[in-house]
């Protein structure tokens, strides 16, 4: 069997990997099962891409309140008052580890989606890559401000 080198997929099939922006229906969003060949499925898609991105924007700030909420009280300045720094317990020594653990279960989570949406939005398509700006910027707005 021959592979077209252009899409890397056996000779007869239609997958194309664009390397410009188009607003063609009939593309592969991420798996070869999510196909977009009609409207309503590319409805369907930018929907479900938009909220991704919101989702993004919600992990963001989810383990950034989780710090806030996992700091200890009195963590702002931690020297003695003769400038030297603070030997922390035993206590503090695993709370510094069970939020330690916890901040990176959050940054796999984010990474992970970040990634994902990245490969979705190199599809290319119009449609798909302004719905996922539209939705990382839906959830900026919610959850970017931290002040």
């Amino acid at each position: 069997m021959s592979l077209n080198t252009s899409t890397m997929a056996p000779m007869g099939k239609t997958t194309k990997m664009w390397q410009w922006y188009h607003v063609e229906l009939n593309d592969v969003i991420l798996f070869e099962n999510w196909k977009v060949q009609d409207m309503t499925t590319m409805i369907w898609s930018c929907f479900v891409v938009g909220f991704a991105g919101f989702l993004l924007e919600f992990l963001k700030y989810s383990k950034w309140a989780a710090s806030m909420q996992m700091r200890p009280a009195g963590d702002v300045d931690r020297r003695t008052k003769y400038g030297g720094c603070v030997v922390p317990s035993e206590n503090r020594k695993k709370l510094f580890w069970a939020r330690h653990v916890v901040q990176a279960m959050y940054h796999f989570w984010q990474t992970l989606l970040a990634f994902i949406l990245m490969n979705i939005y190199m599809t290319f398509n119009v449609y798909i890559c302004l719905s996922l700006c539209l939705g990382l910027t839906i959830g900026y707005f919610f959850f970017g401000s931290r002040l």
